[in-house]
């Protein structure tokens, strides 16, 4: 990059080289004030020009994503200094201090009220009664479970549940309206409970960040303000009508129990016996009970986790209120201040610096100075508008540089090869963006790669009318997505009712091969505790096959300049799409490579990180097959959790031929 102005009586230029740019330091005197602005007009102009194009940004809508990105990496950066806090002194981020509890309906729970108790979900509605009498000590339990219809094992049920929480005393459930009239839908008959709304103040990428206490425009609390006051804390002020939360990082943030500890100790205290929890544990604390198993399909993105529980999110406004931890915007006029400060200084800098280290040092600065003051901010309790100030400053000083190459006389297809870092065609957009991640091209990475399929899917399809088609495939797919994704891996497409996700890669995973192994395990079992939901929909559940294999592989953005998408490219995806094809003639459900479960024996002798999942997998030897579009045979296993039975297939002897399929 280049810049400088007049030099005042100097008459020379002295010509160097910053990254292999011609640069120029400054230019003879005699440029006459009609030919050239001056330095003071220069910086002026610059200023004023960051200033507005900053502003349209602004208007745009443009900063805001940056002001979300910068956001995030504050709240994630804060939980992390704030976890970092709490070890060195010795506490625990999720026990000790906070005076919220969790108390989650997990997959656990799930399984062991149904083991110990024969009962599926949904549950019927007095075990909810059994942990808000167990939980009766808590200043407030606030229950983030909409009862918007009658129990389906009877008005019965419902007539326990809601005596127990009137017994209770200091029950807050979620508020259910009903979508025409508006009216609150209550089939509890209950006395002495007080409501509170759940739904969530959403951005536009999907990410909560703020929280709505008042119900917005359609009145009443939120849960979280609602428990508050049952617990006869309700603050007199807030720092904002939409505070933003200060999340600690991912869930839990606070200690937490499930569902199944908390029947069991009251079960055990009800026979006389010792409960695994002592109730009074929950005494002076507000006690969130929710959903935190992955089917149940309440988690919400949040800055510090991509899935957090939404009980946990009435709960961290809670906490955040009782310790004055709630987050403000920054009052209009500071933010403008700091801009106009940012964009003064930036085109000060522009018109006045000569030497090409001060200018890189003075771009480098202004790059770092709004993220550095916003995270200060945030620390302090403060949201500032970091887009804003990024595109004051980097716009004005790209303004300056302009107007100085200008009055220098330099040539435009000079300017053009100076700063062309600076003045892509989209100048606003790629002052304000990182367009390094935007190259195509890929990286060479062992990945493990997860092909499904829904056997007879075609006849399946044909049997249903397009709109149930639709609710079955987006039921289906999020189904297995959601496991997926828990096991960390990256979801690649969607090719009709097939699914092809892959494990390490954009980040490095040590144990992919079993992350990807664990995760076709779980779909199945989640597929196979569904019957429900795909019987609501007038649908068995789908018999799914998959096929996993483990290999090299190009990773990375394909595609064409305008349109790329990030996906991975080699033998190893065409191998696991022909293990799924080979679960027809092998009689399985997952059929694995000799690769794959290789990968897994290494994942668990690794160190210093072993394996996650590896200790809990088991493999059984099928055989040799042959498939399509592969001269040498696959040898092929089936996995299991080894606290399971082996599966009921055949192994073979010699070389399946599966190439026909």
């Amino acid at each position: 990059m280049g810049g400088g102005g007049a030099a005042g009586a100097g008459k020379g230029a002295a010509a160097d080289g910053a990254a292999g740019i011609g640069f120029r330091a400054g230019i003879g005197a005699g440029i006459g004030v009609g030919a050239a602005m001056s330095r003071r007009r220069r910086f002026a102009a610059a200023a004023a020009i960051g200033l507005i194009l900053a502003g349209l940004l602004s208007l745009g809508g443009v900063t805001a994503g940056i002001d979300r990105f910068l956001y995030d990496l504050g709240a994630r950066g804060s939980a992390a200094l704030d976890k970092a806090s709490n070890e060195a002194s010795g506490e625990d981020r999720a026990s000790g201090e906070s005076r919220v509890a969790l108390v989650y309906v997990d997959q656990y729970s799930l399984g062991w009220v149904e083991k110990n108790l024969g009962l599926s979900w949904p549950w019927p509605r007095e075990l909810y009664g059994v942990i808000a009498e167990f939980c009766a000590q808590a200043e407030a339990q606030a229950f983030d479970v909409l009862f918007s219809e009658a129990s389906s094992y009877g008005l019965g049920d419902d007539a326990r549940c809601a005596a127990a929480m009137d017994r209770a005393g200091n029950v807050v459930l979620a508020e259910a309206r009903d979508a025409r009239t508006g009216e609150r839908l209550a089939p509890l008959p209950t006395a002495r409970v007080a409501f509170g709304r759940v739904s969530g103040l959403v951005d536009a990428d999907g990410v909560l960040r703020r929280y709505r206490p008042n119900g917005g425009g359609q009145g009443g609390d939120s849960l979280g303000l609602a428990a508050l006051a049952a617990g006869g804390e309700r603050p007199s002020a807030l720092p904002a009508e939409t505070p933003y939360l200060r999340f600690s990082g991912a869930s839990p943030t606070f200690p937490a129990w499930n569902a199944a500890e908390i029947i069991a100790s009251a079960m055990a205290m009800n026979a006389g016996g010792k409960p695994q929890i002592d109730p009074a544990r929950f005494a002076g604390s507000y006690v969130f009970v929710g959903f935190s198993a992955p089917g149940l399909l309440d988690r919400q993105a949040v800055p510090t986790d991509p899935a957090m529980p939404g009980a946990e999110i009435h709960a961290t406004f809670v906490d955040n209120a009782l310790k004055g931890r709630l987050l403000a915007p920054l009052p209009r006029a500071a933010a403008l201040g700091a801009a106009l400060a940012l964009a003064i200084g930036a085109a000060a800098a522009a018109a006045f610096l000569a030497a090409p280290a001060a200018l890189a040092g003075a771009a480098s600065f202004l790059c770092l100075l709004p993220p550095l003051a916003g995270f200060a901010l945030y620390r302090s309790g403060w949201v500032s508008p970091t887009g804003l100030w990024l595109a004051a400053g980097l716009l004005a000083y790209a303004a300056g540089i302009i107007l100085a190459y200008e009055a220098e006389g330099r040539s435009r297809a000079f300017l053009r090869r100076s700063f062309s870092q600076y003045l892509a065609p989209a100048v606003v957009d790629e002052l304000v963006r990182n367009p390094q991640g935007l190259r195509l091209g890929g990286e060479e990475r062992t990945i493990s790669v997860f092909f499904s399929d829904i056997q007879g899917f075609t006849a399946l399809s044909e049997s249903m009318p397009p709109a149930r088609l639709a609710a079955f495939m987006n039921c289906y797919l999020s189904l297995l997505t959601g496991e997926i994704l828990a096991e960390g891996g990256t979801v690649d497409k969607y090719v009709g009712d097939a699914i092809v996700a892959f494990w390490n890669a954009p980040t490095n995973q040590p144990d992919h091969a079993a992350r990807a192994v664990s995760a076709a395990l779980r779909c199945q079992a989640a597929l196979a505790a569904s019957e429900e939901r795909f019987a609501a929909l007038g649908a068995a559940i789908p018999v799914t096959r998959i096929g996993i294999h483990t290999g090299k592989a190009i990773v990375g953005n394909m595609g064409s300049p305008s349109r790329f998408n990030y996906t991975a490219l080699g033998d190893v995806v065409n191998t696991a799409s022909r293990l799924e094809e080979a679960n027809k003639a092998t009689g399985t459900a997952i059929l694995v490579s000799e690769e794959t479960v290789r990968a897994c024996g290494e994942d668990q002798a690794a160190e210093p990180m072993p394996a996650r999942h590896a200790a809990l997998l088991a493999f059984r030897r099928l055989g040799e097959l042959a498939v399509r579009n592969r001269m040498a045979p696959v040898e092929v296993w089936e996995p299991r959790y080894a606290a399971e039975e082996p599966g009921s297939a055949e192994a073979w002897e010699g070389i399946l031929d599966c190439r026909r399929l």
